[in-house]
């Protein structure tokens, strides 16, 4: 929800403040594709259309998708995740080190497979999606990415990165550095984020977290202050669309 009184030009200053600004940017990390092309039949060996293939554009997610955007605003981001020893981490890595605004802190791991996300499209419509991932996702520990920075974006889509140690450290290292944690939540239990300065979950999310209705501004209103009173953290910011996963 955007604030009452928060116009475009308000929104455009608050936009180019991010210039310069570094920011770590942690969590679950994978590697998102896209294969584009055309369906002109339906396969005789089942009902279920042909897809012919014309081009695949691959490029960072999950949270490198967020250090994408603080790139594309002018700042500077610290990536933190983990990625698997395979060819997928290495395709991963090798876009990430091709983005200049980009600072490269992934733990390569053998205890789990990079993730992979391939969507599969055709005149704009998404056909399928594949998910290439494992249950468990080594810990991350490098806390240098938290350095230098001027706020800490924690970025948890249920893929175990986001663990009750890095919380733990992303808030101690912010409070002595002075600056602002934020969180974009996954799950039911809010309260694991602790005493992180802003919360923000979807619509959905927040119904899930809360168990109650959210579909007018007042019913939001009133999750809002009820997650608010079952957590430490000391604002909670909610968006009518999500990032899924």
């Amino acid at each position: 929800m955007v604030a009452p009184g928060l116009d475009l030009t308000r929104l455009q200053t608050l936009l180019e403040s991010a210039r310069g600004l570094a920011l770590a940017c942690v969590g679950d990390l994978m590697l998102d594709r896209y294969v584009y092309g055309d369906v002109s039949r339906i396969s005789p060996e089942a009902p279920i259309p042909v897809l012919r293939a014309r081009r695949t554009v691959a490029m960072p997610g999950g949270v490198g998708n967020v250090a994408r955007n603080v790139a594309a605003l002018g700042g500077t981001a610290r990536l933190g995740g983990v990625a698997g020893e395979d060819a997928a981490g290495a395709e991963l890595t090798a876009l990430v080190a091709a983005e200049a605004r980009i600072e490269d802190f992934i733990a390569r791991s053998r205890a789990a497979g990079t993730i992979v996300k391939t969507r599969y499209v055709s005149g704009g419509q998404q056909l399928m999606r594949l998910d290439e991932e494992e249950l468990l996702v080594s810990a991350f520990e490098r806390d240098d990415v938290f350095s230098g920075t001027s706020a800490i974006l924690l970025s948890d889509y249920g893929k175990g990165v986001v663990s009750e140690r890095l919380i733990r450290s992303a808030v101690w290292q912010a409070q002595n550095a002075g600056i602002p944690v934020i969180v974009d939540p996954k799950g039911r239990d809010f309260a694991r984020y602790g005493a992180v300065d802003v919360i923000k979950p979807n619509a959905s999310e927040l119904a899930g977290a809360t168990g109650l209705p959210v579909d007018s501004d007042a019913e939001i209103e009133a999750a809002l202050e009820a997650l608010l009173a079952a957590t430490t953290a000391k604002a909670i910011v909610v968006t009518r669309a999500g990032k899924g996963m």
